[in-house]
Parts: structure tokens; sequence; C-alpha cells
């Protein structure tokens, strides 16, 4: 039978025990606050743990936990017991964790450091992509294709992982909540183009997040809010080209660049297709 131990009861934890339980595993569950664990036990058919200590250490253990929390649980589970233990964080930044990742796996533990591309709206994990960050051992994969039998998973260092969350992450949320607090001020809009669904669509995302993520790591760490000025004085630049008429030609370059790097078409497509909205 699938076995697995999960520290966090929040929205990811949730996704995991859910699924999890839909395929027959038997759920351990512990999470600092203790009615939730026990409302995600009741409705996954799992048990409620409360102390690290209780933890059993025969059992992979999955850690859906905030950023800042998630190295001190790492450090002691790794400095108290015997090696061996089988552990997955997802963390969706990597920086802050890496150095507890890699002094559990030098105390002989296994130690898979991933974060699922998608978030706990997803029904299972079918064409969904999550990042393995610095592979260490065939053992990691095992216990990835545990918890995310059908996922793709994509290879990257701690780096180059961070490097692209600081902009399809927390840039996008930045975007999405500014996006959110203009859009409050106004009233009711009667009519509902495709463009403004999808703006909808970014900003539901953004706002759905739970309270600790905006002031966790994503959202407050220095790269961030250098990455959040620049697009403020982006904005303002902008705002001077639509104001004397010379918008156009620079959106022209702007296109050719990323049309190199994306399929622009297929996205403009895919927002499109089968709507009779303009």
């Amino acid at each position: 039978m699938l076995r697995f131990t999960i520290i966090g009861c929040g929205q990811m934890g949730s996704w995991f025990a859910e699924n999890l339980a839909r395929r027959g595993a038997d759920i351990l569950l512990l999470d600092r606050n203790s009615r939730r664990a026990s409302l995600l036990a009741k409705r996954t058919g799992g048990e409620v743990l409360n102390s690290l200590r209780k933890i059993p250490r025969d059992r992979p253990l999955l850690l859906a936990l905030p950023i800042r929390e998630i190295g001190g649980v790492l450090e002691q589970l790794t400095n108290h017991g015997r090696p061996g233990l089988r552990i997955v964080e997802i963390s969706s930044f990597k920086k802050p964790v890496i150095e507890s990742v890699r002094y559990a796996r030098r105390k002989g533990h296994i130690v898979a450091s991933i974060h699922p591309l998608f978030g706990p709206g997803q029904k299972n994990d079918e064409n969904t992509v999550t990042v393995h960050v610095e592979r260490a051992s065939r053992a990691e994969d095992t216990l990835i294709r545990m918890l995310l039998p059908k996922s793709e998973i994509r290879r990257m260092s701690w780096m180059e992982h961070d490097r692209a969350m600081l902009v399809a992450l927390s840039l996008t949320h930045f975007i999405g909540v500014s996006a959110a607090h203009l859009l409050s001020m106004h009233g009711a809009i009667p009519v509902k183009t495709r463009s403004l669904n999808s703006l909808l669509s970014l900003i539901s995302i953004a706002i759905s997040e739970p309270n600790d993520f905006y002031t966790d790591y994503p959202m407050t760490h220095i790269q961030a809010i250098r990455l959040f000025k620049k697009y403020s004085e982006s904005a303002s630049k902008w705002l001077k080209m639509f104001k004397n008429a010379r918008a156009a030609s620079r959106i022209m370059k702007i296109r050719k660049t990323l049309q190199a790097r994306y399929n622009l078409d297929a996205a403009y497509k895919r927002v499109y297709s089968n709507s009779s909205n303009c």
C-alpha cells in the first residue's frame, strides 16, 4: 500500500492528501493548526499526528510548508533520529531551503526538492509539469513518481529555477494584485471581453493565495522587490510613450524579440479561440 506522511495541511498539502487518498494511500497528517489537520483527515480518511517526534521513519514525508518554515523542519528531522528518511519538499523558491536540503542529504537522508508548477485547483497531475531541483539520486525519482506518477519532470539547478520563478511567480502575482487593486476601484463592468476574462484569471490566481504567501519569500525577498520596482518604472515609461503616441513602434520591436523566445501566435489563439468576445 502507498503510504505517506504530510507535514502542512494548507492548499497544496490538502491537494496532495486528497489525490493520494483517491489512489488508496494511507496518510498521516501534521499541521500546527490541529483543526485544519483534523478536517483534512476526515475528508481523506487519514490520521492526525501532533508532533514531529511521532512521525514514523519507515514512510516517505511530504513537506508542504511556507518557505520560511521548511529549513527549520528539515533540520529537526535530520538531527533527531537515524539516517534514512525519504523526504519531498515542494517550496516555490529554493535559495532559502537548498542548504538544509544538502545538509539532510549529507546526513544520509534522501531529499527530493521539487516545485509542482500547478495550483490546488488542478484535478490531478495529468498534463502538469514539475521541476526537480538539484537531483542527487535515483531514489529521488522514485519518491517523486510515488507522489506525481503522471507529471512531466524537468530538472534544473536551484539558481536556474529561482530566476525563472522570479518572473513566472513573483512578477505575475505582483501584476495580478496591482490589477485587482485598480479593478476594485471601478464599478462592475457590464461587458466582458476575452482580454478582460484573461486578466480576471490572473487576478483570481493572485488573490486566491493564502495570506502568508504575501509575507513569505516569493513576494518579499530583495530580488523580487527590485523586479517590482523595475516593473513600476517600466509602467511610467509606457505612460509617457502613450501620451506622445510613440508606443506602436516600440511594441513591434518587443513583439519581434518575444516571438523568437515564445510562441505568441499560439498563445493568442488559445485566448481567442471559440470566443465571440473581442
